[in-house]
């Protein structure tokens, strides 16, 4: 099964998760804005993303937040359609919710099953 991993900050929360994947015989990729050099972790292939842009300076302070996670979910997205031409689609995606990259990511593999985190 190829199990793709969102995280801003990968591995996180999914230190032990995606080893324990690799290691039963998954695919396992993750996409995270760490900016490192680093393509390949414990068997998990890495692709980072980062933003074009930065937060608007002055922004009304109720859209802030809303700003900064659509930044990070188009980033994700930009990074998944790229993954997608190159021929990858996950059977399962898993994501953490709180940062926005998983915002538009059902619009690249609509038919891939998301898991929340």
């Amino acid at each position: 099964m190829k199990i793709l991993f969102i995280h801003q900050n990968f591995p996180a929360q999914f230190k032990d998760l995606t080893p324990f994947l690799v290691a039963r015989g998954h695919e396992v990729r993750a996409l995270t804005m760490r900016d490192e050099k680093q393509v390949e972790w414990e068997g998990v292939k890495i692709t980072t993303y980062g933003g074009s842009r930065s937060s608007t300076s002055g922004i009304h302070p109720w859209v802030a937040d809303l700003e900064t996670k659509t930044i990070r979910g188009e980033a994700c997205f930009r990074a998944a359609m790229k993954l997608k031409a190159e021929g990858y689609t996950p059977d399962k995606i898993i994501a953490h919710h709180g940062w926005g990259e998983s915002l538009f990511i059902k619009e690249v593999w609509p038919d891939a099953k998301l898991g929340i985190y």
